[in-house]
């Protein structure tokens, strides 16, 4: 993709960037007519609102109102339809463990976060060319908790859904729900409570967060999601696994960046 090489042209042209000793590069890429800013914003939600923040303030600097940030990267799945890879775009976007109607006593006063319609429809028709399948969410499917987890333990993974191909067409995706978390859930019956109460379809650690700094600043947003794994896994059960979370990243970058350059256009 031409984004992605002019955004991989800029990082190995310029020096690492930090600011009041604060360990967060920023990649800036200047045109005459258009300026992208990219930043790594780590685990978890603290650290991901401080990089959205921060993007946010200098690109207020460098040019204008920002057009839209987009926000990429893993996540653990919740809806039995999908498997490795798949991509769960982020209409909705959830606090867990998180008393929302105090949080929203303040501006914006919202206690969920949603997807600029347009930006998420700009992604479902990227896709959709692409011949990635559309699956229903987990709002729209009936138990769904309990085809994600049953009585023995979390659901035994279909043949079809163990697709470690890093071709996007190979995968599905999902319009839904994604939760965030400050921990990396393992118990079913919390992950159970997710789905009935809030129909996620996939849980994190940042992206609420993030939409919430948008909502904020009046920044249009969409969360863009690829599954790295199914939800209740153990957290070292990954270790071995580095390449299969790259490859589920790089799903997710692929689409992002596929909706950047068509803002770009």
């Amino acid at each position: 993709m031409l984004l992605l090489e002019k955004l991989c042209q800029f990082r190995n042209a310029l020096p690492v960037r930090s600011s009041m000793k604060v360990d967060l590069t920023l990649c800036i890429m200047l045109t005459a007519m258009d300026h992208v800013f990219s930043a790594y914003g780590g685990m978890g939600m603290t650290n991901s609102a401080a990089a959205a923040q921060t993007m946010l303030c200098v690109a207020r600097q460098s040019a204008s109102q920002p057009d839209a940030l987009l926000f990429t990267g893993i996540a653990g799945n919740l809806n039995a339809r999908l498997g490795f890879g798949d991509i769960v775009l982020g209409q909705t976007m959830v606090y867990e463990e998180c008393d929302t109607a105090i949080i929203a006593e303040d501006p914006p006063y919202m206690e969920k976060f949603t997807a600029t319609p347009q930006l998420l429809d700009c992604a479902v028709n990227i896709m959709r060319e692409w011949g990635m399948r559309e699956v229903v969410n987990n709002e729209n499917i009936p138990q769904a908790a309990g085809l994600m987890y049953t009585p023995h333990g979390i659901r035994a993974v279909s043949q079809d859904q163990k697709n470690y191909s890093p071709n996007v067409a190979d995968h599905q995706f999902t319009v839904g729900t994604i939760a965030s978390s400050n921990l990396f859930s393992t118990d079913p019956q919390v992950l159970s409570r997710i789905i009935s109460q809030d129909y996620a379809d996939a849980e994190e650690m940042e992206g609420a967060a993030v939409a919430h700094v948008c909502a904020k600043n009046g920044v249009d947003n969409l969360i863009i999601r690829a599954n790295s794994n199914d939800c209740g896994e153990a957290y070292e059960a990954l270790d071995n696994r580095e390449d299969d979370l790259n490859t589920s990243a790089r799903i997710a970058a692929l689409v992002t960046l596929g909706v950047a350059e068509k803002l770009l256009q």
